[in-house]
């Protein structure tokens, strides 16, 4: 074997194993099994006042815990506010929603995925979250920009899964926490106290995203399977007076 062969076939591997690591570098992290979309108005059933009431991303992320959290929030205006950033960066990014993900978007997304963050009740090892400025409302639009971001982060995550994911792994968190409304996060179990409507009817505790979302992310071209009956909870949780807290039985 020539000099030239000897020299070109030993930068070969180095090669490949450079091009493997950036590939990976760009996927989906491997413990991600499904999505997870949010909004982050809701029912509040504590707080009348913060019913349906949506807050500013950094405002939010600063009264979640260290470990708690969507990945991203994306606001009304399609920038991506990650969980975490490194020091010196910007705590927020706008991708172009108008062409797929380049190969430095894939990689800040997969970094940005990497972590474990507490969004979903026994679903957060393996799933990642998205939180949608919204205040979960059936009767409020979900903004152009923001739903062009939101459907081009859910497709971008599902391509970066190297085909492990399609729609089928995206859920609403209403989906996947079927918990009644407890009253007191420390006494969640059946006996515990729960709100209830008129009737004594025990309301769920997640209601979101309204199905609006998933028929605005339609019409953006990315076509998630729903149930006929997935806004049922959140009319019930709507009919709530807007000033009072609801009744309490167990």
């Amino acid at each position: 074997m020539s000099t030239i062969a000897c020299i070109a076939q030993a930068l070969v591997l180095p090669c490949l194993l450079l091009r493997a690591a950036a590939a990976d570098a760009a996927a989906l992290p491997r413990r991600v099994n499904f999505i997870v979309l949010h909004v982050l108005g809701g029912p509040s059933y504590h707080q009348a006042d913060r019913r349906f009431v949506f807050y500013e991303p950094a405002r939010t992320q600063r009264l979640w815990k260290a470990s708690f959290g969507a990945h991203w929030i994306v606001w009304t205006d399609g920038t991506l506010w990650p969980r975490h950033v490194p020091p010196g960066t910007s705590p927020s990014w706008k991708p172009d929603a108008t062409r797929p993900a380049d190969a430095e978007a894939r990689t800040r997304l997969a970094r940005e995925a990497r972590p474990v963050y507490s969004h979903l009740y026994r679903g957060n090892s393996t799933s990642v979250g998205i939180e949608i400025a919204h205040s979960g409302r059936r009767d409020q639009a979900f903004p152009p920009e923001q739903a062009r971001a939101v459907a081009w982060l859910v497709r971008t995550l599902l391509e970066m899964s190297g085909g492990r994911l399609d729609a089928r792994a995206v859920f609403g968190h209403k989906d996947l926490d079927r918990r009644p409304a407890y009253v007191n996060g420390r006494c969640e179990r059946p006996g515990c106290l729960v709100f209830v409507d008129d009737a004594g009817r025990p309301y769920r505790r997640r209601v979101d995203p309204p199905e609006t979302l998933f028929e605005t992310l339609a019409r953006e071209g990315l076509v998630i399977p729903r149930p006929r009956d997935g806004d049922a909870e959140l009319v019930r949780a709507e009919g709530l007076d807007a000033t009072t807290q609801p009744a309490t039985a167990r």
